[in-house]
């Protein structure tokens, strides 16, 4: 999560609180720069909103120049969060159902105006027997998995036969990086990304004649490497 994209986001007024949702669990998301890459799946299980209604808030959004989304060659599509953009009214109306902005400032109560005293609850705390509040558990990362997702969707990569300890941190450190990494339909389609690229496969020229490039699963989970990977930066 990039606080400095959530803090820019949270002002915006002239939205609905379905598309100001959908926004906040984009910034949610994003990097510093506002790249963001949630499925529609991903966004509507975090906002409780049909897909339906995210595909409207998305268009919206886009629309009042606040998000710019940017396809991956006909897979997930990746965004970017632009809250100096934002003009709602020049490409599409004010959101109909928006609160309007406030405009009054409340009347300061009178000096003479008697306090109101909180007295402190009698009811005893719902935590008071010594018990821990319910946390909500992130999924767990299965290294072996992911090396197996590799292993079958690449075979024209050097395959992966030793899962060491030093592959398991880096593949748990891309999983806690962003809650889209935690399920392994993203790295399924990370892996078919990399098979689409002729770059990474090996397919292409040597430079001075030498052998081409060929991506190893070491080099893809590296974090640079990983981020240029996911933003389709050898795809072109």
């Amino acid at each position: 999560m990039s606080t400095i994209i959530m803090s820019a986001c949270w002002p915006l007024q002239g939205m609905s609180p379905t598309q100001k949702a959908v926004l906040i669990s984009l910034a949610d998301n994003a990097s510093d720069e506002g790249v963001c890459w949630p499925s529609i799946n991903t966004i509507g299980i975090r906002t409780c909103l049909s897909e339906r209604a995210v595909r409207g808030a998305l268009r919206w959004l886009e629309e009042a120049g606040v998000l710019v989304s940017n396809q991956r060659y006909g897979r997930s599509t990746w965004y970017t969060i632009t809250p100096a953009g934002y003009a709602p009214g020049t490409k599409c109306p004010p959101a109909a159902d928006a609160p309007p902005p406030r405009q009054e400032v409340p009347v300061t109560p009178a000096a003479a105006a008697p306090r109101t005293v909180k007295e402190p609850s009698i009811e005893p705390s719902p935590l008071g027997d010594g018990s821990n509040p319910l946390k909500v558990s992130k999924p767990k990362c299965d290294p072996q998995a992911i090396v197996d997702l590799f292993n079958n969707t690449l075979p024209g990569l050097p395959q992966v036969a030793m899962l060491t300890k030093d592959r398991k941190t880096k593949i748990n450190a891309r999983w806690n990086e962003s809650d889209v990494h935690q399920d392994l339909d993203f790295w399924a389609d990370f892996f078919a990304l990399v098979g689409e690229s002729e770059f990474l496969m090996g397919q292409g020229e040597g430079r001075n004649g030498g052998k081409p490039f060929r991506a190893t699963f070491d080099w893809l989970i590296a974090p640079s490497n990983f981020v240029k990977v996911v933003e389709g930066n050898y795809n072109a």
